[in-house]
């Protein structure tokens, strides 16, 4: 399937998060507007030129460019080109609905999932595959890739100071500092009392608490290729489409073959109190569920086919086998148990 095209909006630019990411290109300053240049003409190689470019920036981004990045950007800003706002993610959000544009950003935007309108804008990310720079489509209403299997989630609370059923467990945590790479952390260090991040080290910001969250993961084959949470009340799709409310396989290029044997809209998971609820939307080549053998074995019994529409629990250590795919679903697990 060819990834959504810019050309019935404005292609809305996250500056700061675009300038600071090493992996699109080298530079000795934390950040740097050649990642810009670079990803900019990834951009008009692959998709053509967009309606229009809206750069959006923290005021911030200043603090971490080298002078001649400096000046170039107050010229950019006096001509209109780049905007500098106190909270970039509000103002970015903003425009991308009322503008019905595109978001390019590798920002998840986890704190701000719940704005009226989100479901209107698209997101585009990038990623490096075999050290090949790559746009890929991605869905703004999902949280993937933070969060760990509960076998991992067991091992890491003991290096935490962290115990099962830890207060600190039943609330998000976000890392606000600018160097470091994680937004949101599903399992904070506890340290004389102390809430920080694992991976820098900084002061931790307690969010929500969780409503009655599971945690799911999409395999091909026994490799993880994506991570997201539902939480009490939510709902996503699972499939092909690059629609902004699905979570999409498309941007999987390595595994391109098999996505397409998937259909748009493949299958819906609902999270109801804390139970996950599976259905098949009607597709060509149906869903299935396979189910453990024993509460203690990790065999799984022959594929048992959903009938369309039907909402079905999906229990743990059981897989949803989507068509005659590798592709399967499971719950990851809790950071609590």
């Amino acid at each position: 399937m060819p990834p959504a095209r810019a050309s019935h909006g404005p292609v809305i630019v996250d500056l700061s998060n675009v300038a600071k990411d090493p992996s699109i290109a080298f530079s000795h300053s934390h950040a740097a507007l050649v990642r810009w240049d670079r990803l900019r003409a990834l951009w008009v190689r692959e998709r053509g030129e967009p309606v229009a470019w809206l750069l959006v920036a923290d005021e911030s981004i200043v603090r971490g460019m080298s002078r001649s990045d400096t000046q170039r950007l107050h010229a950019m800003t006096s001509r209109g080109e780049v905007v500098m706002v106190p909270d970039a993610d509000t103002h970015l959000l903003a425009l991308a609905i009322s503008q019905r544009g595109v978001i390019l950003s590798n920002d998840r935007f986890v704190d701000h999932l719940r704005t009226p309108g989100i479901e209107q804008a698209r997101l585009v990310g990038w990623t490096l595959r075999d050290r090949t720079l790559c746009l890929v489509d991605r869905s703004l209403d999902r949280l993937q890739s933070v969060l760990i299997s509960q076998r991992a989630a067991k091992q890491e609370r003991k290096q935490l100071g962290l115990i099962e059923g830890a207060p600190e467990l039943d609330f998000k945590w976000f890392c606000r500092s600018e160097p470091c790479p994680r937004d949101m952390v599903a399992l904070p260090r506890l340290e004389r009392r102390r809430i920080l991040c694992p991976q820098c080290g900084s002061y931790l910001e307690r969010g929500e608490a969780w409503r009655s969250p599971v945690w799911l993961k999409i395999l091909h084959g026994s490799v993880e290729i994506a991570r997201f949470v539902l939480e009490d009340g939510d709902s996503i799709r699972v499939g092909r489409a690059s629609d902004g409310a699905t979570l999409s396989l498309a941007g999987e290029i390595e595994l391109a073959d098999d996505v397409l044997h998937l259909d748009p809209h493949h299958l819906e998971l609902m999270n109801e109190g804390g139970t996950t609820w599976v259905a098949d939307l009607n597709t060509q080549h149906g869903t299935a569920m396979r189910y453990p053998a024993s509460k203690r074995s990790n065999v799984l019994l022959p594929p048992v086919q959903l009938e369309v529409g039907r909402e079905v629990a999906l229990p743990l250590a059981a897989r949803v086998v989507m068509g005659r795919t590798p592709f399967t679903v499971q719950i990851a697990g809790r950071p609590g148990g």
